[in-house]
């Protein structure tokens, strides 16, 4: 990928920048990508990317001490110098980390900001180990939502799951990288080696237009029966099992070397349809790389969930709703007339109606 490809990889915030190193450290070819936050320390995460540090004079490089609301405010108040990073992007890969200020605030306000720029984005973000305090567990909680609403498709991944039963730590976050690192970088790979069945960029990004929120897992098989193996471990997977609703659009991405045979497709695309729906919109797509998967097989399954909204709430101004969220964030707690002070819990302003703060329009 070159300079000015328009696909882009944004790491938000400390964790997003560690999970974007470390995905490119897992990729071969070069992937053009952005690191925003607003801690500074970031910058020296990944020399090879880009950096915009957010927050200027008002956080100096320090971060947003874990307050959703700043980071929201910061993101804003940087985002010219953000816009100019963005040139012929058109297609946002975004990894962030909820629970932290900036990965749930700074997420919320490119979201908002990649919409009026018409750029299509992907959210992967990971949500707190359990053992985590309860303030990041709430600010993850309350983005969710949020972020749904306003990517065109987002992955929320629970870092107890995507560790699987490593008893250490730099082997627990080695598991969830690699699983992250196989799903993210599908999109290059789909793009700069493509196999028998080919997903042009445009095409890909049609496809994430409408997504919705999603599930995916990956499998890495070899030696005998490859297809059978990829499919016991997809339908048996943790990742894939969390959905509340019927899966509507399915992708499917299949990795493999020059052995790779057509019959093998067919029997993945048969095996995934029977387990996850024959009416679900169904698109499939090969990469050739042998240097990487030479006698392996390894799947990127991506399931999205059937709309619970009614049609008319899809269809609401996603630009109203994110100017009216700046406006209620943008106010100052100044107290209320008769001198007493505003509620105000881990940034929010308690007293502004639920709703309002989360910058969502009732229909009454």
């Amino acid at each position: 990928m070159t300079a000015t490809s328009s696909l882009l990889l944004v790491g938000v915030g400390g964790a997003g920048a560690r999970m974007a190193k470390r995905i490119v450290d897992s990729f071969p070819g070069d992937i053009r990508r952005l690191i925003v936050d607003s801690d500074a320390k970031s910058a020296q995460e990944d020399e090879g990317a880009e950096f915009a540090l957010i927050g200027g004079e008002r956080l100096a490089g320090k971060g947003s001490g874990g307050d959703v609301i700043t980071a929201r405010i910061a993101t804003e108040e940087s985002f010219a110098q953000i816009k100019r990073h963005l040139e012929g992007v058109s297609f946002a890969v975004i990894a962030t980390g909820l629970g932290g200020g900036t990965g749930c605030g700074a997420t919320l306000s490119l979201l908002e900001e990649f919409t009026d720029l018409g750029i299509t984005s992907i959210v992967f973000a990971t949500t707190p180990f359990s053992f985590e305090g309860e303030e990041r567990h709430r600010n993850s909680r309350g983005s969710i939502s949020m972020i749904s609403e306003r990517a065109n498709a987002s992955f929320f991944l629970a870092l107890d799951k995507l560790v699987g039963e490593a008893d250490y730590v730099e082997e627990a976050m080695a598991n969830a990288v690699n699983a992250l690192s196989s799903a993210v970088t599908l999109f290059w790979r789909l793009i700069e080696k493509p196999g028998y069945i080919h997903l042009d960029l445009e095409r890909i990004r049609r496809l994430s237009l409408n997504a919705g929120r999603g599930r995916f897992a990956t499998v890495r098989v070899s030696g005998d029966n490859r297809t059978y193996h990829a499919l016991q471990e997809l339908t048996s997977s943790t990742l894939l099992a969390d959905g509340s609703h019927d899966v509507r659009s399915i992708i499917c991405g299949i990795l493999a070397g020059d052995d790779l045979r057509l019959a093998e497709i067919g029997e993945l695309a048969s095996g995934v349809r029977a387990a996850y729906g024959d009416k679900a919109a169904f698109e499939i797509a090969t990469v050739n790389d042998e240097s990487s998967f030479g006698g392996e097989l390894c799947v990127v399954l991506m399931l999205f969930e059937s709309k619970v909204k009614e049609e008319h709430l899809a269809k609401t101004s996603r630009s109203r709703r994110a100017k009216s969220a700046k406006g209620v964030l943008a106010k100052p707690a100044t107290g209320f007339p008769d001198g007493s002070d505003r509620t105000i819990i881990n940034g929010e302003d308690l007293d502004v109606p639920t709703y309002a703060r989360m910058g969502l329009t009732l229909d009454l």
